[in-house]
């Protein structure tokens, strides 16, 4: 009698499978790019990130292959930029792109191009940023369109306009710390809205294992409140004003306890204590408005160890009388 095979080596078995064709496409991929031949490059990455396509892994498994393909993207995205500064057309590669078959490798392939058309043409960040943010829309499957919005967060970190990087008469065509903001509190909203949905997906008996799931996954939904963080050009008046409120809003919004309690927490520790010292009310308001399973009790000890190490600390003005 054939023996039937653990969850766990099935999974292995897939992977296995789906990183061994991403090896194949993605070596066809850069022989095709030495030869310079573009098209045919991008016909094999398409291919490759048609692997993003599949449901049958698990978020960790994913992972792992979304791991390995970013990693060839970079020697597309690296061969681009040299491409597009000896004199080749980015724009026509960009319109190009977008007649990729599937949704999910026209995506991971406009966000790659995208980058490097900033990089090229920083005259066009904003409308590009807002470009790529709305179109990533289209994918509305949770896992598949939380890897697919970190990979935009992940890209896009050193191409956010921030204070002090631009010239006055050029802030309209390049966006400035305002689009920053917008960009990632609307990519927050919607990775927030795909993490939330993943309870309702499969069977009620599988809960337990979703919400374990979701738990290996938080730290994508988090990392947009860390690049918030890195922005030089939030200072706590953007930050009371825009930020925060945009931030307390979705939580509030989603009425999901595993989703609130993680990123209340996250919120106290990745922004300044002098932030969190000038937002106490709104921060303490949402507390009251977060569901009844959420231990708030936990997260108000948080703050206040927080705020505890700021008032003792010795370089620091301590919290004002």
């Amino acid at each position: 009698m054939p023996t039937t095979q653990s969850p766990q080596d099935e999974q292995e078995k897939l992977l296995d499978e789906a990183v061994q064709a991403v090896k194949v496409q993605s070596f066809q991929m850069k022989r095709c790019l030495d030869k310079n031949k573009l098209m045919d490059a991008l016909k094999h990455a398409s291919n490759m990130l048609g692997e993003l396509r599949t449901s049958m892994l698990s978020p960790k498994s994913y992972y792992e292959l979304y791991m390995a393909i970013s990693d060839e993207l970079h020697y597309l995205e690296v061969y681009l930029t040299d491409e597009f500064a000896k004199g080749r057309k980015v724009a026509d590669l960009y319109e190009l792109v977008q007649y990729a078959g599937n949704i999910i490798p026209r995506l991971y392939l406009l966000i790659t191009v995208g980058v490097v058309y900033v990089r090229s043409f920083p005259q066009s960040r904003k409308d590009i940023l807002k470009d790529l943010v709305e179109m990533c829309r289209g994918v509305q499957h949770p896992l598949r369109g939380l890897f697919l919005r970190n990979y935009l967060l992940q890209c896009t970190r050193n191409i956010l306009p921030d204070d002090g990087e631009q010239a006055e008469d050029s802030e309209e065509l390049t966006g400035d710390i305002n689009d920053s903001v917008d960009f990632v509190l609307l990519n927050f909203a919607e990775m927030n809205k795909l993490w939330v949905r993943m309870q309702h997906q499969g069977h009620s008996r599988d809960r337990e294992k979703r919400e374990k799931e979701r738990q290996e996954l938080r730290i994508l939904v988090g990392t947009n409140l860390v690049r918030l963080s890195q922005l030089e050009g939030v200072n706590v008046d953007k930050y009371k004003q825009i930020v925060l409120s945009g931030v307390l809003e979705q939580v509030v919004n989603c009425r999901d306890s595993l989703a609130q309690e993680y990123l209340m927490e996250c919120i106290i520790q990745v922004f300044p204590d002098e932030f969190h010292l000038q937002t106490l009310n709104p921060f303490l308001r949402s507390c009251a408005e977060l569901h009844q399973h959420v231990n708030v009790k936990n997260i108000i000890i948080a703050l206040i160890d927080r705020l505890a190490l700021f008032a003792h600390r010795e370089d620091g003005p301590g919290i004002p009388c």
